[in-house]
């Protein structure tokens, strides 16, 4: 049957194919090309030599907060060193170089370099680190945090956390990583119409990150390391002709972990002798993939393309032990032994393209596409034995090596009915079949619609309606036999559950005058999932969301935006493994406003602006379990942003740039909210806390353009 249908699927795409060419010739036949050759450009303007800018300036920040110098790098209170900067080199024969740097004095800094001889061969050179802050604010007593083994002081363990010496243990710690990158590549075309490229990338993730791990009913909240090394190359060959291309690439990605588990000191009185508990960690992997890819145009009006890639994963790293407790303390015989030492993991993957379009007229289009993905998961199946959090002994267990293969057909047609006047239809099919799932097979079917057109001299309107339907083979009556323990029958998964999805949308330009524009949209879906006892029964997203620009003067401009967005979705449950008998809504509202201007003064010497966004955020969950009982707090984010700029041009070649960035934001997090290292008797929790912050950021740089 899957041979069948991807028979069908290319013998369709084929038959377009044909058809297309049929016009080409139809159409085409009779027509003059424009001469080109004696076309000149008076107006184009090549600058030779070098030129570029430079920015030397300093900034403050008020205060340190994670959350805010997220990715920014802007997590520490006090000043900081601004470095920009930008050059450029043209010569006659074509040769040139780049260099950009950008956020120098930061830990967001980023460096890269280009350079070469058009037309001959080109060299890449890039260096850039980006920081990932989680929190400057968690607090355990375990020492050794960033490193592979947590060790706790004095006065552990202890029943619970309320007997633990947590004041005077406590250290504040903070949580984050942090990437380097370093790239280098070159391409060199040899001969007319051939490329050879290669590049080669590094990366460095250095930092901490949560984890957790529990004995019995007992967990404590832990301080992982990350110390990854990913290597990645690639390798190409390219041949570019007038109506052929083609190319050839290799592809490879090492990643390696320097730590391979997470051991800790057990924070809680031992129940049956144990004394600490391990982690795997991430382990070592390869991916190495060879592709192919092939495009040819028929004519002005028609083009096909096709690639074809094969990969293969492999995991070989051995085994941690079952258990850390002595066996003898789990069960009187023992631990069974492991069936290996190490996963010895193999994923071979198969993706596949094949695209075609065509201008069948000078109105009508024709679009179509079919992809083919194949994971097929090699690793071996084996029976494990099962140590429950470091004390029990429990069923052993199989893995389950789990594979797809998906099958996707895009059909289209765009038709210009005028100048002003655009519609566009299109089918998609999406198939997926997989392995050790409740559901082998499910397929989607989804027709859509756009129309564009100007309603009026000066408005703009674009309509957007789809109708999608997904149906699956059946869910086994009993769930798949190795999932242990077994599911609820009546559970029905939201990505494999039956489901009608619609989704419509409109928007609307309007150029009021030659200085008002007004733009206008609202976008709105729903799903259902009538099939569903158990699990995702609906679910739907609205969004509206407006803008207006206005040239108030020839020096200044003004701008508006707004956006509001509801999600909601609802989902049925069972707390006895039989029928329904609770019920959960989430509703979720988005706001987010904004405002900026732009002036310039001083006959253009001076120019001033600045930029508001206010942005709220609510969640409600309400739970329906036929009993009355209080609801689950909202959670809230609350943000407000204000920027403002100057820049003012003291020579043709040098400008002061000055700028303010205020920011405001609070959030509460019912899960966190009040929630000490000790609150919970049973959780050694790490105190995390929903992030808030006040931060105003000053900074005042020189910039000189060459």
């Amino acid at each position: 049957m899957k041979t069948s249908n991807q028979l069908f699927l290319l013998g369709l795409l084929s038959a377009l194919s044909a058809a297309a060419a049929a016009a080409d010739e139809a159409g085409g036949a009779g027509q003059a090309s424009a001469d080109t050759s004696q076309w000149k450009c008076e107006s184009c303007k090549f600058e030779q030599g070098v030129s570029g800018t430079v920015d030397v300036g300093a900034g403050s920040v008020s205060d340190s907060s994670s959350k805010f110098g997220d990715y920014t790098g802007l997590n520490k209170k006090g000043g900081y060193f601004i470095g920009d900067g930008t050059a450029r080199y043209r010569g006659e024969d074509g040769t040139y170089w780049n260099l950009n740097g950008s956020n120098l004095g930061l830990t967001s800094r980023s460096l890269d370099a280009e350079g070469g001889q058009q037309g001959k061969y080109k060299l890449l050179l890039k260096y850039d680190e980006l920081p990932h802050f989680i929190t400057n604010s968690a607090q355990t007593p375990f020492a050794g945090s960033g490193g592979a083994s947590l060790i706790l002081p004095p006065g552990f363990p202890a029943a619970t956390t309320a007997a633990m010496p947590l004041g005077s243990t406590l250290q504040q710690v903070e949580i984050g990583t942090e990437r380097k990158r370093l790239g280098v590549g070159a391409s060199w075309i040899p001969v007319s119409d051939w490329e050879y490229g290669v590049n080669f990338r590094h990366e460095s993730k250095e930092g901490t990150k949560t984890a957790s791990g529990a004995f019995f009913v007992n967990t404590a909240q832990l301080i992982a390391p990350v110390n990854y090394l990913t290597d990645q190359v690639d390798a190409s060959a390219s041949y570019t002709g007038k109506k052929f291309q083609m190319k050839f690439a290799y592809y490879g990605s090492t990643f390696r972990n320097s730590n391979q588990s997470l051991t800790w000191q057990d924070p809680y009185t031992s129940v049956i002798g144990e004394s600490a508990g391990q982690l795997a960690l991430p382990p070592d992997n390869q991916f190495h993939q060879l592709l192919a890819s092939a495009g040819y145009q028929f004519s002005d009006r028609t083009r096909a393309s096709a690639d074809i890639a094969f990969g293969r994963m492999t995991q070989n790293d051995n085994f941690l032990a079952s258990t850390l407790t002595p066996p003898a303390l789990i069960s009187p015989g023992g631990v069974p032994a492991l069936p290996g030492s190490s996963l010895n993991g193999r994923v071979a993957t198969l993706d596949a393209n094949l695209k075609l379009s065509s201008a069948v007229t000078d109105q009508l289009r024709l679009n179509g596409s079919y992809t083919h993905n194949d994971r097929d998961n090699q690793t071996s199946q084996a029976l494990y034995p099962i140590v429950s959090t470091d004390m029990f002994l429990g069923t052993p267990r199989t893995n389950l090596p789990y594979s797809f293969t998906q099958d996707k057909l895009k059909l289209s047609a765009d038709y210009r009915a005028s100048a002003s006047t655009r519609a566009s239809v299109g089918f998609d099919y999406n198939a997926q079949k997989r392995t050790f799932q409740e559901v082998a097979t499910t397929r989607e079917n989804t027709a859509w619609a756009k129309l564009s057109t100007r309603a009026l001299e000066k408005l703009d309107v674009t309509f957007k309606l789809a109708h999608g339907d997904r149906t699956n083979t059946g869910y086994q009556v009993l769930p798949v036999s190795e999932i242990t323990p077994p599911e609820n029958p009546l559970l029905r998964r939201f990505n494999m559950a039956n489901r009608l999805r619609d989704t419509a949308g409109i928007r609307a330009d309007v150029a009021a005058t030659e200085s008002v524009n007004v733009g206008f949209g609202i976008d709105y879906s729903k799903d259902g999932y009538s099939g569903s006892t158990i699990g995702l029964t609906s679910g739907s997203d609205f969004n509206v969301n407006g803008d207006i620009s206005v040239i108030v003067a020839p020096q200044t401009s003004l701008h508006f935006f707004a956006n509001h967005q509801e999600i909601e979705s609802k989902q049925m449950g069972s707390q006895s493994f039989s029928t329904t008998d609770w019920s959960g809504q989430n509703n979720d509202r988005i706001d987010v406003i904004g405002f900026g201007v732009k002036h310039a003064v001083m006959e253009n010497k001076l120019d001033i602006g600045g930029d508001y966004t206010v942005s709220r955020s609510k969640s409600e969950i309400v739970v329906d379990n036929g009993v009355l009982g209080p609801s689950f707090p909202n959670f809230s984010t609350s943000l407000n942003s204000l920027k403002l700029y100057a820049n003012y041009l003291l020579k043709d070649n040098v400008s002061l740039q000055a700028g303010y960035w205020h920011e405001r934001y609070d959030s509460k997090d019912w899960m966190l909210d009040g929630v000490a290292p000790g609150t919970i008797p049973n959780v050694l929790a790490l105190g995390l806390q929903p992030p808030q912050y006040r931060v105003n950021v000053i900074r005042m740089s020189l910039r000189y353009k060459f």
